[in-house]
């Protein structure tokens, strides 16, 4: 057990994705749907928007076969969920970064998946916005700034979790969610 130990310790970085994508068993993902209850209720702050741009962010190191980064450029139009951050400013009249998490999952961990020796849960909420668009007016259900990961842009927001956007028709069901919960 212990010879084993260190000819791991041993393998290059490349070589042990190698080895472990053909000695381990295939990675599995568990695809979760999040209700709108719950992507209320964790949402850190509720946005309609409209979306401006939807640009590619590229890493200064990304290579040439790297497709980059999506995210979307949104000027909030209001607010329905205000951050809880007594410091945080409002985003009211911005236009503010979103970043999708699972896209950002899949973007930052694209060796792992495509070795297949990585096991995830992939939470998205059933939007019925699809695809988005510049021009597109919509609800966006968002985490704190900079979180669950770190900023890849100054001042960038993530989505509650995956795909955690919608179309202006859930607004009515959005306000009586938070209303039940004050």
């Amino acid at each position: 057990m212990m010879r084993r130990h260190k000819t791991l310790a041993l393998l290059s970085a490349a070589g042990f994705l190698s080895f472990l994508s053909h000695h381990a068993a295939s990675s599995t993902v568990s695809a979760i749907s999040v209700p709108l209850a719950k992507v209320v209720s964790q949402s850190q702050l509720i946005v309609i928007g409209s979306v401006e741009r939807i640009p590619i962010l590229h890493a200064p190191d990304a290579t040439k076969h790297d497709p980059g980064l999506r995210y979307f450029e949104v000027r909030v139009e209001e607010v329905l969920k205000p951050s809880r951050n007594g410091s945080a400013k409002s985003p009211q009249g911005a236009t503010i970064p979103i970043f999708d998490p699972q896209e950002t999952f899949y973007h930052e961990r694209a060796d792992l998946i495509a070795a297949e020796v990585i096991s995830f849960a992939d939470p998205r909420y059933p939007t019925k916005a699809r695809p988005i668009a510049a021009g597109d007016r919509l609800v966006f259900f968002l985490a704190a700034p900079g979180k669950p990961q770190k900023s890849p842009l100054p001042g960038a927001y993530f989505l509650a979790c995956g795909q955690a956007y919608d179309t202006l028709a859930i607004k009515p069901a959005v306000l009586k969610l938070l209303k039940e919960v004050r």
